[in-house]
């Protein structure tokens, strides 16, 4: 048999009481609303003008625990039954001032024995000193068991009349035939468990935010429209009836304008700025009954009318000599920043002496206030590159830079030439030199080049400057070995730029290669200059092994 697991639970409830002879007092504020509301009964016996107390008395009334004021109509002068009674002593009102009213409930819980018998309540008027004119209906107790009849007062301007500035409240209770000037005959007896009055104030205060500015935001505006919103919260809230802005921390207050008449959900101010600094905006809203918000710490907007400017820049204008390699460089100068999005490729650019823009990347640091070009390739040697900052650059409050800023700077020159390669005749590489190889008068001329490759010597010339290129001999075709040594003149050996043109006898005296200096060379990779050589023999040019060292000599030319 499977053994049953007893479940078992408890749970406490905990009863505060103000115990006085013959019953409970209950008062205090409920939660409606934080402390918006409070509870009231009475503190004294009513004052009976037409009627009488059974049994019971104010004590009874002060909590629904089926201990009864028991009360009864009287036969008046013209033997009609009635019931007409004050209920002058209630607790005083000390939550808020009568100004913060919203409205009454008053609350009558009971029985009676006659099933048709109706009851009206009337208020004392405090600001006119006499009963208020009307009668308000509250209805007909059942004749078991208890029943509740409620009348609410809503009219805050009525509602504030009704309680004095002290906080005193006087309440009038009676039949039809009292409040209407109706007849009935029977003598109706009352039971009242509870009596009590709920006044419901407005005592919490509204809330504003403001929207724009953000906090730590910066303008260079002499004119700024401030913006929030608001709300009355609770549930007897009365609705933001107007805001303050306060542009210097709380000193001073202007009103801000509602979107719609009376409609504080969202508002602005209209603000003129006169001069530049950090100022604090702070939002005060006030509701229908004055609760006033006591404003926080608010936003600070940064107000600033003073351009940027350009406190140096790298390299410096007017150099020159600059590597190739080098980052660009500009540092500014602003009392509160600069505004990082707009340095870019777009406002920081480089472009070349014949107006190419340089592929580059930009980078700020906000801490040194420095942007920094990087182009993404080294520049070219010798060339003047202007560098420029637009007026697209601002600061964080929007101030421009107040004109375009630019300047140049030369990378340093360079003027190099190297061997690429050679041929022999054969169409071999030469590994340096050129071989004519085994010839006799009868074959000349001989020429290495025009072939494939079309060169007996090929250079290359980088140069970042104008040039011009010389060549010489360093001495006749000479042949060491026999005694006397062979020679062979150094004229009978001639050189020309490959692919066709006129030949040139070499000497030993340096000759141009071009009668005019050449511009400069493409970067990278200069200038390729092919050569063919064409030697030359007679039947009077002895047998040998002749050689001679061929010189190329490039040099700047203004």
């Amino acid at each position: 048999m499977k053994a049953r697991r007893l479940l078992q639970a408890s749970f406490r409830i905990t009863l505060g009481l103000l115990i006085l002879a013959g019953g409970w007092v209950y008062h205090g504020a409920q939660n409606e609303g934080a402390a918006d509301s409070a509870y009231k009964v009475l503190t004294a016996n009513p004052a009976i003008t037409i009627g009488q107390i059974q049994a019971g008395s104010y004590l009874n009334t002060q909590t629904s625990d089926n201990g009864y004021l028991q009360m009864r109509e009287m036969w008046d002068g013209s033997l009609n039954a009635r019931l007409d009674i004050q209920f002058n002593n209630w607790e005083s009102l000390t939550e808020a001032a009568r100004e913060k009213l919203l409205r009454i409930e008053v609350e009558f819980e009971g029985y009676q024995n006659d099933a048709t018998e109706s009851w009206y309540v009337q208020f004392y008027d405090y600001n006119a000193g006499s009963w208020y004119s009307t009668w308000y209906s509250l209805g007909i107790f059942p004749s078991s068991p208890d029943g509740t009849l409620r009348v609410t007062i809503s009219d805050t301007a009525l509602v504030r009349r009704f309680v004095s500035a002290a906080g005193a409240f006087r309440l009038r209770f009676a039949d039809a035939g009292t409040a209407t000037g109706s007849y009935e005959w029977t003598r109706t007896r009352l039971y009242f468990d509870l009596i009590r009055a709920r006044f419901v104030y407005d005592i919490t205060p509204p809330t504003s935010t403001i929207t724009a500015p953000a906090d730590m935001e910066y303008t260079n505006a002499h004119a700024y429209t401030v913006r929030g919103t608001s709300s009355d919260p609770g549930q007897d809230a009365t609705g933001v009836s107007s805001v303050a802005v306060s542009t210097d921390g709380g000193s001073t207050w202007n009103p801000a304008t509602p979107v719609a008449p009376g409609n504080y959900s969202t508002w602005s101010y209209n603000w003129t700025i006169t001069a530049e600094g950090t100022y604090t905006i702070r939002s005060r809203a006030t509701d229908g009954v004055n609760n006033v918000e006591t404003p926080g710490s608010g936003v600070r907007l940064v107000v600033d009318w003073t351009p940027p400017q350009v406190f140096s820049v790298f390299p410096s204008p007017g150099s020159i000599n600059v590597g190739v390699g080098t980052l660009v460089t500009a540092r500014f100068s602003d009392a509160n920043g600069m505004n990082a999005g707009t340095i870019n490729t777009t406002t920081f650019t480089l472009t070349d002496e014949e107006g190419t823009p340089i592929a580059s990347s930009v980078t700020y640091d906000p801490g040194t206030m420095t942007a920094t070009l990087d182009p993404t390739s080294d520049l070219f040697y010798g060339y003047t590159y202007t560098a420029r900052l637009t007026t697209g650059i601002t600061d964080r409050a929007g101030n421009p830079l107040p004109a375009i800023y630019s300047w140049s700077f030369r990378t340093a020159d360079i003027l190099a030439m190297s061997l690429v390669d050679t041929y022999n005749r054969d169409g071999t590489p030469g590994g340096g030199s050129v071989d004519f190889g085994s010839m006799n008068p009868e074959g000349s001329p001989y020429v290495v080049g025009g072939g494939t490759p079309p060169y007996a010597v090929n250079l290359r010339l980088l140069s970042s400057t104008g040039w011009n290129l010389f060549t010489n001999a360093s001495g006749d075709l000479t042949d060491a070995s026999q005694s006397p040594a062979a020679v062979i003149p150094i004229s009978q050996l001639q050189w020309r730029q490959s692919g066709g043109g006129g030949w040139t006898p070499f000497t030993l005296a340096a000759s141009q290669v071009f009668p005019t200096a050449q511009n400069r060379t493409p970067q990278p990779g200069g200038s390729k200059l092919p050569f063919d050589l064409m030697l030359e023999l007679t039947w009077d040019d002895l047998p040998g092994n002749y050689s001679t060292t061929i010189v190329f000599l490039a040099m700047v030319q203004p």
